[in-house]
Order: structure tokens, then sequence, then C-alpha cells
């Protein structure tokens, strides 16, 4: 996920349609990896008749963190896009960039904090 973030950052204000596919892709691979492993190992913890309400739980907080994380990239691009002498698009497109550069800085601080839990046990 962090390369498909970095990928991003990196061409943000050169892509083209297949460099956006093969990017999207390659962070979608990283997310679809790293949720499906978190609900896997959050089901082993409960065996009994509260399987399925926990699995409820589980996607309901996939989906209430992709709300807030679509506000806080539109608040990003937002921000980007008032600058006065920088024109819609490439606010735009400037916005997208520091919201990916964002994103991974987020992904990298996390990565670390589950590093060090994993070493801890």
């Amino acid at each position: 996920m962090m390369l498909g973030c970095l990928l991003f950052m990196i061409f943000g204000l050169n892509l083209n349609v297949l460099m956006i596919v093969i990017f999207y892709g390659i962070m979608m691979m990283g997310h679809r990896m790293s949720f499906s492993n978190t609900l896997a190992e959050s089901l082993k913890v409960e065996t009994g008749s509260l399987r399925a309400d926990a699995t409820a739980v589980c996607q309901t907080s996939q989906q209430l963190a992709g709300s807030i994380g679509t506000t806080v990239f539109a608040a990003i691009i937002a921000i980007w896009q008032k600058k006065p002498a920088v024109s819609y698009s490439l606010g735009t497109a400037q916005g997208s960039q520091a919201a990916f550069i964002f994103t991974l800085i987020i992904s990298l601080i996390i990565s670390l904090i589950i590093s060090l839990i994993i070493l801890r046990l």
C-alpha cells in the first residue's frame, strides 16, 4: 500500500490513465492484504455465536475509516485548490499529491507502531 502511495506521490503531476490504474491496483492490493489479514486475526478471538457480529463490526469500522479518509483527502485537496496564485486544476493535482504524502506518512507511522507491538510480543 505504501508503494502505491509513494508512486502516486512521485508521479502525481505527470500521471496518465495507465499509470493511475497500475498505481491504484498496487495500492488496493496492499490494502486488501492488510485488511483481510486483520479481519482474519480479529475473528480468531471470537469463536462463539458472536462471530457474525464481529465481522459486521470490522466491516463497519472499515466503512467508517473510508469515510473519514475521504473527508481528510477532500480537505487537503480543497486547501490546495484555494491557493490564489494557482489554477484550479493545478491546485487539484498538487493537493492530491499532498494527500498521498499524508497517506504515506500515516502508513509509515502505523507500520512502525505495528512492528513495535509485534516485536514486543
